[in-house]
């Protein structure tokens, strides 16, 4: 399970384990935004709906921060995370459904409806696996080493979280002993100096007007200064006076609030480098009765880098991301639409045209002699004639329009608010277009066919079939054209009609 004994019965473990998780004094406690953060991060980085941090006791799983979900507890018996507190590494499950050990677990049978999981376990300082930082699905998915690897830095982001909060709690503790040894002042004060000397962490006393009267050990080591060189001194010696300003504005929020408060603050270094704190500051009363102020600083530095390049690592992702997606929605070749973007976006605009009586039409392009230039001239240029009528397209129609690749050398165009007339007219604008182009080996032209939606129109599919009808209509008339459909219909009916007798 861990590290911490391992030659322990497993009875005995388990007693061990528990008494860790007690000392954590987490179990049912108010949600806290240092957990619900990471919680929220490791949901997103993993790409899961649904993330978690819970503790395992001797018969339930609590949580102490949720993202994605209100649920607070389960039983023991059916947490995934009862599993993961058994390992060393990540536990992942890409399919509940097709693992024989929890396809019948009622999270993933019931209305839950659990898919995906995956969580590293969180320890107690002193090595027990107390729990777990888990992400959680609905649908199936695999993580990505880089995904797993962030969940491990994000678990022992919480174990470190853990490790501070108790020993915050150690500190409020000794506090508040001190506050009620008022009657024993002087051993009180030895102890307090003995404490804070030994504490690996700065510790100082500001009076009201930010002047220290009184700093620790670790504060004069870091500093490298005497154990009385400050006192008196108001701020940093080597601080910037942009800091001191920011230090002193935060005593006063603390001084005006009457409460304990937290915040970042920066401190410049002998050597040059900028130093970050988390700093914990509280007013409490001297003997004389006057305020002043306690400040606990932890170097935080290397962990707001660690922050940082989180950050960095999940807007990698997201652009990631953001050119899968456009890869997905582009063909290849051409930069424009693909086929599915096309079929989705008709679909949408033949219902929206219906729904609110407005007009829409198609056009279908079909490159004259293609095969021909292929054969003539290669592959190659071929592509790059499909390139050139794709800028052609792209730089033509209008803002709203969609241009895509149907097929081959096939490219559709999908005009709302457009009728038939208005559509032949931008054709004219694409056949314009193409004259412009400097082609490598003869002028290129194109048939393209025209179809505007009518109130006799079933579907989407057969505003396309009628469009590709005149686009054939355009071929047989010669090519480098356009016809609209139903002025090809028009045409032909009053064909028939002549060949009728009277």
């Amino acid at each position: 399970m861990n590290g911490a004994a391992q030659t322990e019965h497993p009875l005995e473990l388990e007693s061990l384990r528990l008494n860790a998780l007690y000392r954590t004094e987490l179990l049912d406690t108010e949600p806290e935004p240092e957990f619900n953060e990471l919680v929220e991060i490791a949901a997103a980085i993993c790409g899961a709906r649904i993330g978690a941090i819970s503790l395992i006791d001797e018969r339930r799983q609590w949580m102490k921060a949720t993202f994605g979900t209100d649920i607070d507890e389960t039983p023991r018996s059916i947490a995934f995370c009862a599993h993961t507190i058994q390992q060393d590494d990540v536990f992942d499950i890409p399919n509940a459904l097709n693992d024989k050990r929890f396809a019948e677990n009622p999270l993933v049978t019931g209305d839950f409806h659990l898919r995906f999981y995956a969580g590293f376990p969180i320890s107690s300082p002193d090595g027990f696996h107390v729990g777990s930082l888990c992400v959680i699905d609905q649908e199936p998915r695999v993580l990505t080493e880089t995904q797993k690897h962030a969940l491990r830095t994000l678990a022992r982001q919480v174990n470190a979280r853990i490790e501070l909060r108790m020993q915050r709690k150690q500190l409020e503790r000794a506090l508040g002993q001190a506050e009620q040894a008022q009657t024993m002042l002087e051993l009180f004060d030895r102890r307090f100096k003995a404490f804070m000397d030994a504490a690996p962490f700065l510790s100082f006393i500001k009076d009201s007007e930010g002047k220290l009267v009184f700093y620790n050990r670790y504060f004069a080591e870091h500093f490298n200064i005497g154990s009385d060189d400050w006192l008196g001194v108001r701020g940093l010696k080597n601080a910037d006076p942009e800091s001191v300003a920011l230090f002193y504005a935060n005593d006063q929020a603390v001084l005006a609030s009457g409460e304990p408060q937290s915040f970042i603050e920066r401190g410049r270094e002998s050597d040059g480098t900028m130093h970050y704190w988390r700093s914990y500051k509280f007013p409490c009363l001297d003997a004389d009765g006057s305020t002043l102020i306690g400040v606990i600083s932890m170097d935080v530095t290397e962990d707001l880098q660690k922050s940082e390049d989180l950050a960095r690592s999940h807007e990698a992702l997201r652009e990631a991301n953001r050119r899968l997606s456009s890869l997905a929605a582009t063909d290849p070749l051409t930069g424009l639409a693909n086929r599915r973007v096309l079929d989705a976006r008709i679909n949408e605009e033949f219902n929206r045209a219906r729904d609110e009586g407005r007009q829409l039409a198609v056009l279908m392009l079909d490159v004259d002699h293609f095969k021909a230039c292929n054969d003539t001239h290669g592959h190659e240029y071929g592509d790059e004639v499909l390139r050139q009528i794709a800028h052609c397209l792209s730089t033509t129609v209008r803002s709203h329009d969609l241009a895509a690749r149907y097929g081959g050398e096939e490219f559709c165009v999908l005009l709302p608010d457009c009728d038939e007339e208005q559509a032949l007219q931008m054709c004219s604008r694409i056949s314009h277009c193409l004259d412009q182009q400097k082609w490598a080996h003869g002028c290129i032209t194109v048939s393209i066919g025209a179809a505007a939606l009518e109130p006799a129109t079933p579907n989407p599919q057969r505003l396309v079939v009628l469009a590709d009808e005149a686009l054939y209509a355009a071929k047989r008339a010669g090519r480098n054209r356009a016809v609209g459909y139903r002025a090809f219909y028009d045409e032909m009916v009053a064909r028939l009609q002549q060949q009728v007798p009277n």
